[in-house]
């Protein structure tokens, strides 16, 4: 259903309305449909009863703490499924009645930190004071005589409607050795009623402000001044301060996070630069320049190790020990963006820097390697449509397949049986191995029109290449392959191929060893790679069978080693530490054939997506094999979490930023489709299905068609599917 000015001012008229509990729950069910379709189930009058007692429902609230950059604990409180569903809904209908204040920028609809520190620009003085245990400040009572007031108007006969209210959206906590009912931090509602509640504070600190011709805003607990003349030493400015916080709002200035800052001197605001222009802090920038300095000059492998040294040492009491540069290094890097701008030279000249550091394993997107082994004729395989990207994920997913169905390619992965009749007469040398295999390329090469990391980064180095690679300019291309840069494979160097020479064509049958017993030297393989195969299987990478593993977990998710769930969630403890997620059990047993590094890298993005919208906290996962459909359906559902924006909005119709991040790494991996409830409707758009076309010119990615369907959802969904060979 779509949620307009009609439906808002439908609710408004509700609400004023609104006489009784059974009103407030025809409200509430009203609000829903609104939020979640004429489907969704309605609220039971005996729900708002049992959450807006304590007593009746001891457990309402669950506790977790996350690290603050002190390194001191935060207390999160989430409230269970059955009230987060109430108050999710409730904080619609409050968004929808009020309106915040303008000097207000936390927990405001399209204003960021960065709106908030634009009003402090070019000020000789900047003073910043902090709100001490700022959500616990705000008891029921006052919550209850929030709803009282304009707009709400619960007053009168309906004065236990503000009471109940008051009481679904507080709870007993421990604040200052006390057991107080206040508003938790976690809760749905618990932004917004704050804003609500400092109405008057930021009205009253807004007339103070211009009263001695000062800006005044305020992000959450974070109250920014910013002046051209100091007026902070003015005794009847910090007198009037301290008599409307203190005094008149019982709210307690935090001391000890209290400063002001001249010109001529680092002033911030919300944790941004406003001396001149809004801006990060030097040491940001230094310190992405530094890592990438790093990577251009030692390699990945010896960068990533400085940076994990460097980031336990700086964050290590905050922040998640699996973090890599890449990650790190894209995400600073976003942020950047949006302090400064996209077309901020700065950025800019950053950004190309690691695209050309992330790129550079891919020949193809860069144009920079000539393979000496290859015809004309297979150069100018993609040079047939340079603007066409070629979406077929059946055709990638049969060719990998080959690794498991066809004899020879089967030959590459699997251990040999050395019994004297397993092997073919044609084939019962090294040499005519290989050439078996070799006349495979002409089958294998056209993958790079699918997906040429898949071909130039995986397949290619690891089964055919011969040679060294080179450059345009002749320099040779250090040989790897892989997530973890692997450097030996099946034909170069050709240690692998002498080996198996010597230790099994030039030996008796009971003397024979195969090349999966074939010790590999310590700098063959990453630091890396041997971490991530320890924590596998238990131990370091030594024989060239381990190696023929990690290329096996490369092409699909294994069964033996519950690949698909354990990637997954990992993932999650990396990247939703803070949101209750549920449903990974249905992953435990699911393997299949994929090129597994650009899922979980789409993956990855999407719980980045989600951890942007702290507002919700509830993630469900859940994977179906569908065997009359031959495929694999993982649903990524941000429970709660909806759109504020039409379908046909240009976020949705011209995919960039996030979305594109995630959908460019699944062409030719899988199908890709979003399922949300949109301000227009229910719908969920389909942008990689058979038969899509895309393309990418002058660096902008462009999907032909972008499907559009009806559907039912209950937060925004990310859908991938994976097709059986």
């Amino acid at each position: 259903m779509k949620v307009d000015k009609v439906h808002i001012e439908q609710l408004r008229k509700q609400f004023a309305e609104m006489q009784s509990k059974d009103d407030l729950l025809k409200l509430l069910n009203n609000a829903k449909k609104m939020l979640y379709g004429e489907n969704s189930m309605p609220f039971q009058k005996k729900s708002l009863t049992y959450y807006a007692n304590p007593d009746l429902c001891k457990k309402r609230y669950q506790t977790f703490t996350i690290k603050k950059k002190s390194g001191e604990d935060r207390i999160i409180h989430s409230p269970v499924s059955g009230l987060k569903s109430i108050l999710r809904v409730l904080n619609f209908v409050l968004q929808c009645i009020y309106e915040p204040h303008k000097a207000a920028t936390g927990f405001v609809l399209n204003k960021s930190i960065v709106d908030n520190a634009k009003k402090h620009l070019g000020q000789n003085y900047v003073y910043n004071i902090d709100l001490k245990d700022f959500f616990h400040s705000f008891d029921r009572n006052r919550v209850k005589i929030g709803f009282m007031y304009e707009p709400f108007n619960l007053k009168g006969d309906k004065e236990s409607l503000a009471f109940l209210l008051a009481c679904l959206c507080t709870h007993p906590l421990e604040v200052d050795g006390e057991i107080k009912t206040v508003l938790p931090q976690g809760s749905p509602t618990s932004p917004t009623l704050t804003n609500i509640l400092c109405k008057k504070l930021d009205r009253r600190l807004t007339g103070l402000a211009k009263r001695f011709g000062a800006t005044y805003t305020r992000y959450a607990d974070d109250i920014t001044f910013s002046s051209l003349h100091n007026i902070y030493k003015d005794d009847d400015f910090i007198k009037e301060l301290k008599r409307i916080i203190e005094e008149d709002q019982k709210l307690v200035i935090n001391p000890n996070k209290t400063r002001l800052q001249k010109a001529g001197y680092r002033q911030e605001a919300t944790g941004l630069i406003v001396n001149e222009k809004v801006n990060v802090h030097r040491r940001y920038i230094k310190q992405i320049r530094m890592w990438l300095y790093y990577w251009e000059k030692y390699g990945y492998e010896k960068a990533e190790q400085i940076f994990k040294r460097d980031y336990i040492a700086d964050k290590g009491h905050v922040k998640n020990m699996n973090a890599h540069l890449v990650n790190v290094l894209d995400g600073k890097l976003e942020f950047l963006k949006m302090v400064k701008g996209f077309k901020d030279s700065t950025y800019q000249g950053l950004k190309k820097r690691f695209d050309r550091l992330t790129k550079s394993e891919n020949p193809i997107e860069n144009n920079e390697i000539i393979e000496q082994n290859r015809t004309q004729e297979h150069l100018n395989v993609l040079s047939e449509d340079k603007k066409a990207i070629f979406h077929d994920p059946k055709l990638v997913i049969n060719k990998l397949e080959q690794f498991t169905s066809d004899p020879i390619m089967k030959w590459l992965t699997h251990f040999w049986d050395t019994s004297p009749d397993i092997n073919s007469e044609s084939n019962s040398s090294t040499e005519n191995y290989f050439k078996a295999v070799n006349s495979r390329y002409e089958e294998f090469v056209f993958l790079q029109k699918y997906n040429a990391n898949l071909w130039w980064n995986v397949i290619y180095p690891f089964v055919f290449q011969k040679k060294i690679s080179t450059n345009k300019e002749g320099k040779e291309i250090p040989f790897k392959w892989g997530k973890y840069g692997i450097k030996i494979g099946w034909q170069y160097p050709d240690s692998v191929i002498n080996w198996i020479v010597e230790n099994y064509d030039n030996k008796p049958h009971a003397l024979k060893k195969t090349p999966f017993e074939m010790s590999i030297s310590d700098d063959l393989v990453s630091a890396e790679a041997n971490q991530k195969y320890r924590l596998m299987y238990g131990k370091e990478i030594r024989f060239f069978g381990d190696i023929i593993n990690l290329f096996k977990r490369e092409i699909a998710f294994r069964e033996e080693t519950r690949d698909f769930y354990y990637e997954i969630n990992n993932l999650v403890l990396q990247e939703l530490r803070e949101f209750k997620v549920s449903g990974l059990e249905t992953l435990k047993y699911e393997s299949f054939t994929v090129y597994t590094v650009p899922v979980l890298k789409a993956i990855r993005r999407i719980f980045r997506m989600i951890q942007t919208r702290t507002e919700n906290r509830e993630v469900e996962i859940s994977c179906n094999r569908l065997s009359n459909q031959n495929l694999i359906l993982l649903k990524i559902i941000h429970i709660g979490s909806h759109p504020l924006k039409n379908s046909e909005h240009s976020k949705f119709m011209k995919p960039s930023g996030d979305l594109e991040e995630v959908i460019k790494p699944l062409i030719s991996i899988c199908d890709f489709e979003v399922a949300a409830h949109f301000t227009d409707g229910d719908f969920v758009l389909k942008y990689l299905y058979p038969n899509v076309k895309i393309s990418h010119e002058n660096s902008q990615f462009h999907i032909a068609e972008i499907k559009k369907e009806d559907c039912i959802v209950k937060g925004f969904t990310y859908i991938l599917k994976f097709y059986l060979p």
